[in-house]
């Protein structure tokens, strides 16, 4: 991850997506096929939710009750927040 992708990732910023996110605010969109919801935070970045309906486990965590999603951009791993709390990821790693 490039130093300008850090600055980019502001804490604050996707914990207020994240709000946004399960509450289902307006700007709150969802892919067609799988139905999971995310939210445009710029900068070519996203907010996805888990899907609970995947094989691993973020998404065993999720069907259990917790808020997971992740940002990315262009299908790479940038930062996962779980109930609120954001990680920012080193690698382009799932965890």
């Amino acid at each position: 991850m490039n130093d300008e992708t850090k600055t980019e990732l502001n804490p604050d910023e996707i914990r207020r997506a994240f709000d946004k996110l399960f509450v289902g605010e307006s700007d709150v969109r969802r892919f067609p096929r799988s139905g999971v919801r995310y939210v445009e935070l710029g900068h070519g970045l996203r907010l996805v939710e888990q899907n609970p309906n995947k094989k691993s486990r973020w998404a065993e965590l999720a069907r259990q009750g917790h808020r997971i999603a992740w940002v990315m951009r262009d299908g790479e791993y940038l930062a996962r927040v779980v109930d609120g709390e954001v990680e920012i990821l080193e690698t382009d790693r799932m965890g």
